[in-house]
């Protein structure tokens, strides 16, 4: 049966995380079924209710991305509800869902399941609106305990406080370890007989040349950018940017855990926020002497993500006008035709006032950010057949469907069973579309819920091939990062006290901090002057209560 799906709103707004890449199962896996005292029963031995026959009928949200095609045509999707024997009214949702999120939740007006919907505060603000789900992984899940079994931090992700379970995470344990490359454009270097920079001041002195010398070699001289960065222009973007210019500030030995942790980090056990740090500042009071020679680009600050692709994909005469920037992979950021001159630039050395060396060089380390998330897949506590949906949401954390879950289906094309543990992912059947993109259409991608098993062979597409390559340089930087320096925010938990007197704590201290970070940058304060005073303000927003309510939770984590 062709399942309906509603799209609500078609407004496409890309979203802040980079794209990375894209499947028919095989009979064996999927389709042999035999008639077992009135149930259907899998090749894997598991059980399905069909009553007369019919499929259990659901209904069904997943906030989508936007690039991400029609679920009507998604086969591998409608393959997995034929093996949990549903029949899904899907409704996608493209954007806005945090504006209409509040509004559905509070009327109770929820299908029964939804995905990529959630996030962990969502079910104490809306007690009583999400099934439990514990009892039902145990006695329907055998995917899911499987991955909680092997990666033990999955069951910490979804397991609240209390010890309740409102949702399932996901597990794609391929990813590389940080999320972001500094690349620099090799050819404009070699144009300008430049080394590569190996610290903040040699850095500083090749952005100069790149100004003044008309380093793409086009006889105009002003259409460089020496650096550029994103910002979103949103609420807290310096904090939230997977491509900030805040990436530099581990060259100051702060060691950082994934994007979004609005400026925490752990540094000899203890908890912190590099907001009040002084070498914040320091770091800061640098970045606005580049802003004000030049170096970056003027117009980071109100450009949105596309402007920032944009931009690091050159003029219409197929110039590179970007020296330096931010991205997850070269070909993703820089497109097809400019890819070649960019490449990776190693961790720098902090030597600004000091000596090279003064610092232990670190980058920011975004392994379980990349590869696990929480709230992937939860059910409505009115859904009528809960035994049924939740086997039906553990069909996605099946092997072979975890992977088309990820990089697109086997019968659509973009992935190919090459053993029993083994797959490879397709180069885009569209060959004007770049792996990232490709997958994104044809699969929930990072949104999904999954479990990529560390002993699944995965040959990847070359996107992900040129990821892994890209971060090589930065691996002994990465691998820095231990146990007394690891901030766990993800598997953190706290009471609903503590979690109400963050959030509203936080939005204060957010206030303050985006009110002068961007001022300092564009030199319209000075940084010197105003230091003592916004610390003091963060300080009595609240900052002393948040640390030690985080420093509780870090060593609870610890203790497990």
């Amino acid at each position: 049966m062709r399942r309906k799906v509603i799209a609500l709103l078609l407004s496409v707004c890309m979203l802040a995380l980079p794209l990375g890449g894209c499947g028919s199962r095989e009979s064996g896996n999927s389709e042999n079924t035999s008639a077992v005292n009135g149930k259907e029963t899998q090749a894997d031995g598991n059980a399905q209710e069909s009553g007369n026959g019919e499929a259990v009928k659901l209904t069904g949200l997943y906030v989508s991305h936007s690039l991400t095609k029609d679920m009507n045509e998604l086969q591998w999707l409608q393959e997995l509800e034929e093996k949990a024997n549903v029949d899904i009214e899907w409704e996608q949702i493209y954007s806005d869902w945090e504006t209409t999120k509040s509004t559905r939740f509070a009327s109770g007006d929820i299908p029964d399941i939804l995905i990529n919907a959630t996030v962990d505060s969502d079910y104490t603000k809306y007690n009583g609106l999400f099934m439990e789900l514990s009892s039902l992984i145990e006695e329907n899940a055998p995917n899911v305990m499987q991955m909680f079994e092997e990666e033990p931090d999955t069951r910490i992700l979804a397991t609240t406080k209390e010890g309740k379970i409102f949702a399932t995470p996901k597990f794609q344990g391929k990813w590389p370890a940080t999320n972001t490359v500094m690349f620099i454009n090799k050819e404009w270097l070699d144009n300008l007989g430049l080394e590569m920079p190996e610290t903040f001041m040699e850095l500083k002195e090749v952005l100069k040349a790149f100004k003044e010398q008309d380093a793409n070699g086009n006889g105009n001289p002003d259409d460089e950018v020496p650096l550029d960065f994103n910002a979103y222009g949103g609420n807290n973007a310096w904090f939230n940017s997977a491509y900030s210019l805040t990436n530099l500030l581990g060259a100051t030995g702060i060691q950082l855990t994934n994007w979004g942790q609005e400026g925490y980090f752990a540094e000899d056990g203890k908890v912190k926020c590099y907001a009040v740090d002084e070498r914040y500042r320091d770091f800061l009071r640098f970045m606005s002497e580049l802003y004000k020679e030049g170096l970056i680009n003027q117009k980071a600050l109100t450009s949105d993500y596309s402007t920032y692709q944009s931009l690091s994909r050159g003029d219409e005469d197929g110039n590179a006008l970007v020296g330096v920037a931010f991205g997850w992979e070269e070909t993703d950021k820089f497109g097809p035709k400019l890819y070649t001159q960019y490449v990776p630039l190693a961790p720098l050395a902090y030597d600004v006032d000091c000596e090279p060396g003064t610092y232990d060089t670190r980058w920011r380390n975004d392994y379980s950010g990349l590869n696990m998330s929480a709230n992937r897949i939860c059910m409505s506590a009115k859904c009528k057949n809960p035994e049924a949906a939740m086997r039906f949401i553990d069909t996605f954390y099946d092997e072979a469907a975890s992977v088309q879950v990820l990089f697109g289906g086997i019968t659509d094309g973009c992935v190919e069973q090459t053993g029993d543990h083994s797959f490879k992912v397709l180069p885009p059947l569209d060959a004007d579309m770049d792996p990232g993109t490709w997958k994104w259409t044809n699969a929930f991608a990072g949104n999904g819920p999954m479990y990529i098993r560390r002993s699944t062979e995965l040959e990847m597409a070359q996107d992900m091939t040129f990821a892994v390559e890209e971060r090589k340089d930065y691996d002994a930087v990465l691998n820095k990062m231990g146990e007394s320096d690891y901030y766990p925010q993800m598997f953190m938990k706290y009471t609903d006290e503590d979690q109400n007197t963050m959030a509203l704590t936080q939005a204060n201290i957010n206030n303050i901090i985006d009110n002068y970070w961007s001022l300092w940058l564009t030199g319209e304060s000075d940084i010197d002057k105003d230091w003592d005073t916004y610390v003091q303000n963060v300080n009595d927003a609240g900052l002393p209560q948040i640390l030690e309510i985080r420093q509780a939770a870090f060593e609870e984590y610890l203790n497990k």
